[in-house]
């Protein structure tokens, strides 16, 4: 063994506390006011000074009066044990603070598109100020892979509306729950004002396929009515599906948070959808992140931009659709 090799059999029968109490005796160089210092009682610290002295095979402090005059075993040892307690001090209990501007690393989020196109505009802009050398990239998984991303760390974050089998290793932030609306063209089709399940299965459907389980949510609640939709066409974002109502007599149901992102287009009528599906909103990460600083901070801003998208479904849990 080379004096850089730690002796790890020596180490594991060593009290670290003694070196504490001995560095405590050093600076007094008496052992009741040692013993106060460390809340023990004058045995205890008598005690302590007894396996110190036999560790170190030296009696280390010799009593002269009053005081314990350090042997010159014990003046070589105390800078070295000194120094070793604050740097222990220093990475076990002093984490230095975090400054977002400093950051130099990359992040990777999991949304749903609608998701990512309303929250990322906003996020981007206030992390572009306070973190400018963060990297943010967002990627589409299907929900049966969400899971398996974050545990192989290929995602950092998920904002999620699929009911995940958690595990005991995941943590999980509750964020609210979403109704449905359906949405068409008033160009297109001539609906009532809130059409029943009825209205709406007649129509033709456009769906997206980026919908956790929404579907089968949707087509649960057309089943418990004795209906069925018809879909004639799916597409894979949900930013497409507004471009194709205009164009197309179709309906489409959509959870209602996302009601801003088709308000864009005035000829586009989002409706409250009659029962009560719903689906709800869960921000999800490895708990090996819970205490990353960077992480944190992320989760802090998503939440924060998140609370200002949605301050009243959040304050509800329930997200809304307006009515035209």
């Amino acid at each position: 063994m080379n004096e850089f090799d730690l002796d790890a059999d020596a180490l594991r029968r060593l009290d670290l506390n003694l070196l504490l109490a001995f560095d405590v005796l050093m600076q007094e160089r008496h052992v009741s006011r040692a013993a106060a210092r460390l809340y023990l009682g004058q045995p205890a610290m008598s005690h302590a000074l007894a396996r110190l002295r036999k560790l170190f095979d030296d009696p280390l402090f010799i009593r002269c009066g009053s005081r314990m005059e350090p042997t010159a075993r014990a003046l070589a040892l105390a800078p070295a044990v000194h120094a070793w307690l604050q740097e222990a001090n220093r990475f076990l209990f002093r984490q230095p603070p975090f400054d977002p501007a400093a950051v130099n690393a990359s992040l990777r989020l999991s949304m749903p598109d609608g998701m990512e196109a309303m929250l990322y505009p906003s996020l981007i802009a206030t992390l572009r100020q306070q973190a400018p050398q963060l990297q943010l990239r967002s990627q589409l998984l299907e929900t049966d892979q969400q899971l398996a991303a974050l545990d192989n760390d290929e995602v950092d974050l998920l904002i999620t509306a699929a009911p995940l089998p958690l595990r005991d290793w995941h943590s999980r932030r509750p964020l609210f729950d979403s109704g449905f609306c359906s949405v068409h063209s008033t160009q297109q089709l001539v609906l009532s004002a809130t059409p029943s399940l009825a209205e709406l299965a007649a129509c033709d459907h456009v769906v997206s396929s980026y919908r956790g389980t929404a579907a089968g949510v949707i087509d649960h609640l057309f089943a418990g009515h004795g209906l069925a939709r018809r879909i004639v066409a799916l597409a894979a974002s949900l930013m497409a599906i507004a471009h194709i109502l205009q164009q197309a007599p179709l309906v489409s149901i959509q959870p209602a948070l996302y009601h801003s992102l088709f308000d864009l287009h005035p000829a586009l009528r989002c409706s409250p959808l009659p029962g009560a599906a719903q689906i709800q909103i869960d921000l999800v990460w490895h708990r090996r992140n819970d205490g990353h600083p960077l992480h944190r901070f992320l989760r802090q801003v998503l939440l924060a931009r998140l609370q200002q998208l949605f301050a009243a479904e959040m304050a509800a849990g329930q997200a809304t659709p307006l009515q035209r």
